[in-house]
């Protein structure tokens, strides 16, 4: 360690030690100093912020019989000033930097000049001229401008969603949302989430005609180091959103990780169940949202229906007067209806236990699939409804010729099943 470094850290030391221990009156840090020929002091003043020393000034004392008379100063958090660097903060503003001058304004904030640059300026000391180290050749000023802010509102009620602040010193771009291929969800990163929505785009004007096209955007504010200050420190914008929790689905674990009965789906690919377990989520709940199959198939799905206490199943519990199905293929699914001593009041279906009159559906198949209805059941009531498509609504809405029924389980011949349309009835023939 140079003796420069040295003489800073006893000067720190010692003015901390004063100002928490109230000893001012037996050691005079400047005085040390000055014994030592370390009168040549430099003041940095935090300006409103604070030193990690909890001090708002530090001092550098340089003997300049060992310095010379340029001396290559180092800010305050230099790494080379090792553990006993000092970093400056101030709660909502980041530094702009250390400046020989500044000027108040009328509004109390101050405009700086006379930026110093720690790797190219020299502090010159004519070392004829005396010197004390309680009187500062130098003070440099913490010049502090507010964080770079970004207000987020809603394009269409111009409602005040968040705000984004950050340094830009350290971070000058902005991620914009994007689908993550892995989740299947969409990524908010720095942007902010609305419940039941989900983000669609972005602009940079209220009227939405200027919309965020990149990856990611650059705000618009700009440092002016000649003066330290900031021009268009914030800046909007306008986020446009679809209603419902959307998910873009290219995989199986995707489709399983974020099934939900308010769940909106995006189909990419082909899906195979194959070895898969069905969300009970969906098999018994009541389904509100939507699927845009693109064309794709969901296949290979097996659902069995054990849960006495579950009155409705399918594929899904029910379809609701929201849900929506388009452009989709269920093919190679078996529904096994296994529900042991309940099935009064129950209503069961290979797609749902019941559909809503209002549920929409465009361009659904479903194919090669089969009802199965296990011996082990017990059908000694009739307060249930079994259906091909549903047990319960208008099965009309789709065709149903794609899905068959048959008896299992270990006495299979003793169930007598009476298909008529999508209904289905099921006599336990005794012996």
């Amino acid at each position: 360690m140079n003796l420069k470094i040295k003489a800073l850290l006893t000067a720190c030391v010692l003015l901390v030690a004063l100002a928490f221990a109230g000893c001012a009156a037996e050691v005079d840090p400047y005085e040390v100093n000055d014994a030592e020929g370390y009168n040549v002091s430099v003041r940095y003043d935090a300006n409103g912020g604070i030193f990690t020393t909890n001090t708002s000034v530090i001092v550098d004392s340089y003997n300049i019989s060992e310095t010379g008379g340029e001396i290559a100063l180092l800010s305050p958090d230099d790494s080379r000033r090792g553990n006993d660097a000092f970093a400056a903060v101030n709660n909502g503003y980041f530094l702009a930097g250390w400046y020989a001058e500044r000027a108040e304004q009328a509004d109390g904030s101050y405009t700086y000049s006379g930026l110093w640059n720690f790797e190219q300026d020299r502090l010159t000391v004519n070392a004829g001229e005396a010197h004390t180290a309680s009187e500062p050749v130098l003070t440099l000023y913490a010049a502090w401008v507010p964080l770079f802010e970004i207000e987020f509102y809603d394009l269409a009620s111009g409602e005040y969603l968040d705000s984004y602040t950050f340094n830009p010193t350290t971070a000058g771009e902005l991620k914009v949302p994007e689908w993550d291929e892995e989740t299947g969800a969409i990524e908010m990163y720095d942007f902010p989430a609305r419940s039941g929505y989900t983000y669609s785009a972005a602009y940079y004007d209220a009227a939405g005609t200027e919309s965020v096209d990149t990856e990611t955007l650059t705000h618009t504010g700009t440092i002016d180091y000649a003066t330290g200050t900031a021009q268009d420190a914030s800046m909007k914008l306008y986020v446009e959103w679809t209603e419902g929790e959307w998910y873009h689905i290219y995989n199986v674990e995707q489709f399983l990780d974020n099934a939900s009965v308010a769940g909106n789906y995006v189909i990419h690919e082909d899906l195979d169940f194959a070895d898969e377990i069905w969300p009970t989520s969906l098999m018994y709940g009541n389904f509100s949202g939507t699927i845009q199959g693109n064309g794709h198939t969901l296949k290979n799905i097996e659902v069995i229906q054990t849960n006495n206490s579950k009155v409705n199943a399918g594929l899904f519990g029910s379809l609701t007067e929201t849900a929506k199905l388009s452009d989709v293929t269920f093919e190679n699914v078996t529904f096994t209806i296994k529900a042991g001593a309940r099935m009064v009041g129950t209503s069961f279906g290979l797609l749902a236990g019941s559909v809503s009159g209002s549920a929409a559906f465009e361009n659904v198949q479903i194919v090669s699939s089969t009802l199965q209805i296990d011996s082990a059941s017990y059908f000694g009531v009739d307060d249930y409804a079994i259906g091909l498509l549903c047990g319960m609504g208008d099965a009309e809405v789709l065709d149903y010729s794609g899905i068959s029924c048959v008896a299992v389980g270990d006495h299979p011949d003793l169930l007598t099943i009476t298909v008529e349309g999508n209904s289905v009835t099921v006599v336990f023939v005794n012996q």
